[in-house]
């Protein structure tokens, strides 16, 4: 790692609360950065939850009506704010006057399917907020979290291939476990929610039900009656668990939902399941995924999330084509029900985790962050 000079560093994002995955990795790159001596303050519009006490936090007011509106008033309050202030600006969301972009979100310019729809202000600001960093002649470097999302942006805006940078995974250490299934965590887990040995548990993890396909996974549910779906990252009082509830209640399921809310525990959740079933309708990685599979966690997904690919690789469960079949998510659960398939599924996996890249895309965003060579 090269030599480099201690800088102010502002970390910009919308939104900041606990369970979400850019959130995390926000979180953890100011981390990493105070860690080797820079100066480094979070910027945010909106606060959910406890504030990292180890950082220091800035709270722009916002009070925008509409998503895209928070957005542009929070990327303009953000420039007025760190105006020489700062040695560097680095972005979370697509902002404006950012030397970095760390960029989890799909293209909205790739994704423009309707005329009329360009024309909408939603449209028009996320436009221009996407071209601030990706416009041929900007300054900005961008670091790009899957290969499809990379090609995406560069067919909508032909941005420099120099300022793009696909990074690998970036799984944190900390999070991975797989002897939790062998050395009786997986027992005491199950215990703990409730499980009994003839009893599979699904996992679901998400803060977007609807994104994540939680009503697909509760409409499966009839066809094992021996399954108990516990879902993380939703509280039972919430509307949406209330309204998977109700299908659940209407397909004859009542009582195999359990809500955990945000937890930090996923790896031993993890150990306690027999399958993650993430049959998502876009998620531009997953990073839940290899997750999973680095603690020996079978999974279902489907091909539109970004790290299918690393599932299919590793033969650690099954991936469901697009577009996306009921019938087939069925299927793979039916696969699932066999233990000695979900074993070799989980040893496949857990053997992937020790030889592949998953962990190191933290250091070289910080790199970039950080301009080192």
């Amino acid at each position: 790692m090269g030599r480099y000079l201690l800088m102010r560093i502002a970390f910009g994002i919308v939104s900041l609360f606990p369970g979400g995955g850019l959130q995390r990795d926000c979180v953890r790159l100011a981390r990493m950065a105070k860690a080797r001596g820079h100066e480094v303050r979070v910027l945010t519009a909106r606060l959910r939850g406890d504030a990292p006490p180890d950082l220091s936090l800035e709270i722009l007011p916002n009070r925008a009506w509409t998503n895209h509106g928070r957005n542009l008033r929070f990327a303009t309050d953000l420039v007025r704010s760190v105006s020489d202030r700062f040695d560097r600006i680095v972005g979370f969301d697509k902002l404006l006057g950012l030397d970095v972009l760390y960029c989890a979100d799909p293209s909205i310019t790739a994704r423009r399917s309707h005329t009329l729809r360009s024309i909408t202000p939603r449209y028009r600001t996320l436009h221009a907020l996407e071209g601030a960093s990706f416009a041929p002649g900007r300054t900005t470097q961008v670091l790009l979290l899957g290969g499809s999302q990379l090609e995406a942006y560069r067919r909508a805006w032909d941005t420099e291939p120099e300022r793009m940078t696909l990074l690998a995974p970036a799984i944190d250490l900390t999070r991975r476990h797989p002897e939790y299934r062998v050395d009786g965590t997986r027992d005491w887990a199950r215990r703990m929610l409730g499980i009994s040995d003839d009893q599979k548990l699904w996992l679901a993890i998400g803060l977007q039900p609807q994104t994540k396909g939680f009503d697909r996974i509760v409409d499966a549910l009839p066809s094992d009656p021996a399954s108990q779906l516990v879902i993380v990252g939703l509280w039972g009082d919430e509307k949406s668990a209330r309204q998977l509830e109700r299908t659940a209640r209407r397909l004859d399921c009542h009582g195999r939902l359990l809500f955990l809310g945000l937890r930090e525990d996923i790896p031993i959740l993890m150990a306690a399941a027999d399958v993650l079933v993430h049959p998502a309708r876009y998620e531009t990685t997953g990073t839940v995924l290899l997750e999973a599979l680095v603690n020996g966690l079978p999974v279902i997904t489907t091909a539109a999330c970004g790290y299918a690919e690393h599932v299919a690789a590793a033969d650690g469960g099954v991936v469901i084509a697009e577009p996306f079949s009921a019938d087939q998510l069925l299927a793979a659960l039916r696969d699932a029900r066999d233990p000695g398939q979900r074993a070799q599924w989980g040893a496949n996996a857990i053997d992937y985790g020790k030889n592949h890249d998953l962990y190191t895309g933290a250091d070289r965003a910080l790199g970039a962050i950080l301009s080192e060579a």
